[in-house]
């Protein structure tokens, strides 16, 4: 670039800018891509850090080599901010997921408390030969051929009293899903 003086860029910064733009702006979006590793997030601080030099246009120093290293610099600090902003953002995002997830978290063990009293409750207001015959099942794990065996009596009357429990569950815990 043509070392343009103060005086000439007072009298036309226009053109000022724009030879200055020319000359520099390859310079500019190579150092921001390498240090970005983001060709369009160069470009994109690239424009930024331009703007910023039009507006402080009567500040840049006359050397050649001094208008290089201050756009330069402009260029780091939009950089700079640019990552301060991700940075931020990331941790707004991280705040949030982990409030989300602990509240997740509680909610779905209030939701499994309920369940179990739920369970617990219908079991215990069962008639004593329904409850024992399903707990034999679920918590034994007992065939009900086991249980029939076992209690004496046949398999039909274990299935029916099981069957029993069954439905008043499902009855109880859809009454519940539906209040979720």
């Amino acid at each position: 670039m043509r070392s343009n003086t103060k005086h000439s860029a007072l009298s036309d910064p226009e053109m000022y800018f724009d030879r200055l733009f020319k000359d520099t702006y390859p310079n500019i979006v190579a150092y921001l891509e390498k240090i970005s590793n983001n060709k369009e997030l160069a470009q994109d601080l690239a424009q930024e850090a331009y703007l910023k030099v039009w507006q402080k246009l009567d500040l840049l120093p006359e050397g050649e080599e001094e208008r290089l290293r201050y756009i330069l610099i402009i260029s780091r600090n939009c950089f700079l901010d640019h990552l301060k902003l991700v940075l931020k953002e990331k941790k707004q995002q991280d705040a949030y997921a982990t409030v989300f997830i602990e509240t997740s978290a509680v909610v779905n063990h209030m939701e499994v408390k309920e369940q179990q009293q739920i369970i617990d409750h219908t079991i215990n207001t069962q008639e004593e030969a329904a409850r024992r015959f399903y707990l034999l099942n679920r918590e034994e794990g007992l065939t009900y051929k086991e249980i029939a065996l076992l209690e004496g009596v046949s398999e039909k009357t274990v299935e029916r009293y099981i069957g029993r429990v069954l439905r008043t569950l499902r009855t109880r815990l859809a009454s519940f899903f539906f209040l979720w």
